[in-house]
């Protein structure tokens, strides 16, 4: 059952030297799995980052398209001179109401809002109730296709 000391010694020998390609075969399979993984995780935080910016212009685009509301919400009732939709009360615009101005490439100034912009449009409806206005307003932010967002918002207001 045991073995003599030269033949221990020479199996032991032969076993390290049957071993020495093994370590150098270990590391570089621990090595691309670690590059795996970290290439992995780049990704999924690249994309997370992605969808974090996205849902950041979503936000201010809704509020851009809330404050068009607003503004033409302004126009309508009050009557404010220089609003594009209290010159055409109680008919469907021909064209869309922009805020903050008549075109479409102007955009808003202050500071949560900079660079939207909203597409208003209002009608009027009649009912048994009363007189209101529908008013659809789409925000805008960023810029064009995935580099931007945009957001609807529809609303009626009594007369």
């Amino acid at each position: 059952m045991y073995l003599n000391t030269k033949q221990s010694g020479w199996k032991a020998n032969v076993s390290r030297q049957s071993q020495k390609g093994l370590g150098l075969i270990s590391a570089i399979f621990v090595i691309t799995i670690l590059a795996v993984i970290i290439a992995g995780m780049t990704r999924f935080f690249s994309i997370g980052q992605n969808v974090t910016a996205q849902e950041f212009l979503g936000a201010r685009a809704i509020t851009a398209a809330q404050t068009g509301i607003e503004l033409e919400l302004t126009c309508l009732e009050h009557g404010v001179s220089g609003c594009t939709a209290s010159a055409a009360v109680g008919s469907m615009p021909t064209s869309w109401d922009y805020w903050p101005g008549p075109t479409s490439n102007s955009r808003f100034s202050v500071t949560g809002l900079k660079d939207c912009y909203a597409e208003v449009y209002y009608y009027t409806v009649s009912s048994s109730v009363g007189q209101f206005w529908t008013i659809d307003s789409t925000g805008f932010c960023g810029g064009d296709g995935l580099d931007g967002a945009s957001r609807r918002v529809v609303i009626r207001a009594a007369q």
